[in-house]
């Protein structure tokens, strides 16, 4: 009996969430799409980022970093930059789109799900802004022939999706904070390259001073980056990774409820009638 209850309730609550998450994401990629500058712009800013890190890099006469090929270390680390910047501007600015376009209050209003609304955005994003760019990262990495070291291939997939949950996390719970402050351009603005740093993106966070890898450790990016390159250039098993990806849950998790309390928060206040459509 609990079983059958079980099906009953979650089924359809699981089916509207879809909807809501996969119409959103339909509607933002239609939006970023009438717009030829955005299809451009989102995979040109990596590249050309790459290049400026991998000839500097070269300048200096590192050819090795934190064990790594410089140009295998900088591709990951760019296509994790990249994981995240989209998440930031479309999940972490889903809400914020909501207000800016009047929006706002009718979506509180409505039954439709706010994480689905957010994480709607972010699925959009990924498709219309990182799968170009990481065609061009491969791209890049064929071109400089970039070898690759894959002991487990369950353990490539586990670290990947590891750094796609980090990602996706770190954009949810931007949502209602960008909202709450009424500064969501200033604050993603600068927190880029803030979080370029801390995420191990363009420097090893162990090569970090001693208080900012501590700070870095609470991004569950850093745990991703660190999974991915061990088990796509070090040849790691998932035994090798587990301690990653442990990190990557942990921080995940946390930051995923702390989002959901700011996002009721929002809704409270926009339930109540608090005037959130001005900056």
């Amino acid at each position: 009996m609990s079983r059958v209850s079980i099906e009953t309730v979650t089924m359809p609550e699981l089916a509207r969430f879809w909807s809501v998450l996969s119409a959103t994401a339909g509607r933002y990629i239609q939006r970023q799409a009438a717009y030829a500058i955005e299809l451009v712009r989102w995979p040109l800013f990596p590249t050309l980022y790459f290049l400026v890190l991998y000839l500097t890099y070269s300048v200096s006469g590192r050819s090795v970093i934190a064990g790594y090929p410089l140009a295998g270390f900088l591709v990951i680390g760019v296509a994790g930059m990249v994981f995240w910047t989209s998440n930031l501007w479309a999940s972490g600015y889903a809400i914020e789109f909501e207000r800016r376009e009047g929006t706002l209050q009718s979506l509180f209003l409505s039954p439709a799900s706010r994480s689905a609304v957010v994480l709607g955005y972010g699925v959009g994003s990924m498709l219309v802004m990182v799968l170009p760019t990481v065609a061009v990262l491969v791209a890049i990495a064929l071109m400089l022939q970039i070898s690759l070291s894959v002991a487990s291939v369950p353990a490539v997939a586990l670290s990947i999706g590891g750094l796609l949950l980090a990602s996706i996390s770190s954009g949810y719970v931007l949502a209602g904070f960008f909202v709450l402050t009424r500064r969501a351009n200033v604050i993603a603005n600068f927190l880029q390259a803030p979080v370029y740093l801390l995420s191990g993106a363009v420097l090893p966070v162990q090569e970090l001073p001693g208080i900012l890898q501590v700070f870095a450790r609470i991004f569950p990016l850093s745990h991703g980056m660190d999974a991915v390159r061990a088990s796509l250039l070090g040849g790691a098993a998932i035994a090798d990774v587990q301690s990653s990806l442990v990190g990557i849950g942990l921080s995940s998790a946390f930051l995923i409820a702390l989002g959901a309390a700011l996002l009721r928060m929002v809704e409270r206040n926009a339930r109540n009638g608090a005037e959130l459509d001005f900056e």
